[in-house]
């Protein structure tokens, strides 16, 4: 970043803290005279960190859409408010990507595909996706990212540990360990903004289930593939809550995406972090195709086994194992009442087990168990959460498209299957 963007890039991020400081604490006080309760303020507090964000930027947007999948770490009024951040902005000029084109293979667009639209069909924060046509007649979606972002990241980035350092010296915060956690959060927006890295999980994905005929990913054109630029097959689908109208099955469709998940987290140990219903799409054939698969989470064998422990535990409603793992996976475990911390995990699993879907809510479920963590201090491994965030939402668009449907039940069988293969 050029010194005076970088200069012009701090005043800025510093202007709008003051500014949405004093809105925020403007609004608190209305609040206050107003004799409106706590709640009041919460949804207040967790509105104004969301506009914060928007108005920061693109780094600051996609940490705070990675925040929203880490329940163990923030109350409920903040994930509530972060998990509707939206990141869609305007397109970048053409010229932006054809610059991308010649930097990275030489050539302009028009000279690599038969049609090029310059219109994109869709923008955001890291890129923006056109329609092209191969040579031999292929309809392709071509992804190109933002011009300038890596400097921009990185510097956003430097702030932000700069604001979380600060924070680590309030004795009541160092609990969400924020230095960490804008580490943590840094490591997941640069696989974002790497497109080479999307393209390798894309490939690894497609081959974790090239014997699943429901289950499909983009097709790949590595040489037309950059840390820029992405090029794949152009996927023609309703998005999975609509498929429905089109005349799939929703029943069939929630096997399919929890089957899909069980897989991820408990055979293959990588996860598609990032499963919201715009990223799933059913194809003409009834096909499940999974999109935008910058943000993964990965277990290895160690993590993958006690994580299929731990639900199983929950499958079979085994509370005291599940609260036994928890705190064992916590890098920073500290549980000074074992005896009250287990029996809010039994609690927990005896109040919710073995109801279907459409008696509870997902999110609810997810944010109860991360309070009861909050509460005795035990602060998960951030993969386990991910993939708790990623259980939740598969569960809610299950709950969608089928609410008399128990997944945890559809759940036992595969775990059957993997213990009598020894991998549980």
């Amino acid at each position: 970043m050029r010194p005076l963007r970088f200069v012009g890039r701090g005043l800025w991020i510093a202007l709008l803290l003051v500014v949405h400081a004093l809105v925020w604490w403007l609004g608190w006080l209305a609040l206050v005279v107003a004799f409106r309760g706590k709640a009041a303020r919460q949804a207040w507090f967790g509105k104004r960190l969301a506009a914060l964000l928007i108005g920061l930027g693109a780094t600051f947007v996609k940490v705070g859409q990675i925040m929203s999948t880490r329940p163990d770490l923030f109350p409920p009024h903040v994930i509530a408010a972060l998990t509707r951040l939206q990141d869609d902005v305007g397109a970048f000029a053409w010229r932006h990507v054809e610059r991308a084109f010649v930097a990275d293979f030489g050539k302009r667009p028009d000279e690599l595909f038969t049609r090029f639209d310059r219109t994109p069909v869709a923008s955001a924060s890291v890129a923006q996706v056109h329609k092209a046509l191969l040579p031999d007649g292929t309809e392709v979606a071509v992804k190109v990212r933002r011009p300038g972002l890596p400097a921009l990241v990185a510097f956003d980035l430097t702030v932000m540990r700069a604001i979380a350092w600060l924070i680590a010296l309030i004795p009541s915060a160092r609990l969400l360990a924020p230095v960490e956690s804008v580490d943590e959060f840094g490591r997941s927006i640069r696989a974002q903004i790497d497109l080479t890295i999307e393209a390798a999980n894309n490939a690894r994905f497609a081959r974790n289930f090239a014997s699943d005929p429901e289950v499909a990913f983009p097709t790949l054109y590595p040489a037309l593939c950059s840390a820029q630029i992405l090029t794949m097959g152009f996927v023609e689908g309703s998005k999975v809550l609509d498929a429905p109208r089109t005349g799939a099955d929703p029943t069939r469709l929630a096997k399919i995406g929890f089957r899909t998940l069980l897989q991820m987290v408990f055979a293959d140990g990588f996860v598609h972090a990032d499963l919201h219903p715009g990223n799933i799409l059913v194809d003409r054939t009834g096909t499940v195709v999974l999109l935008d698969l910058g943000l993964t989470a990965e277990l290895d064998e160690h993590a993958r086994r006690a994580f299929a422990q731990y639900f199983a535990g929950w499958a079979s409603g085994d509370g005291k194992t599940m609260a036994r793992l928890m705190a064992e996976l916590s890098p920073k475990a500290r549980v000074r009442d074992w005896a009250a911390y287990e029996a809010d995990v039994v609690a927990f699993v005896a109040k919710y087990y073995g109801k279907a879907l459409g008696e509870v809510q997902v999110s609810t479920v997810a944010l109860d168990m991360m309070n009861i963590l909050r509460r005795h201090r035990v602060r998960v491994n951030p993969v386990y959460t991910m993939c708790n965030v990623a259980i939740a939402v598969t569960e809610g668009i299950g709950k969608q498209l089928d609410p008399t449907l128990d997944l945890m039940q559809q759940a036992l069988p595969f775990f059957a299957t993997i213990r009598q293969a020894g991998r549980l």
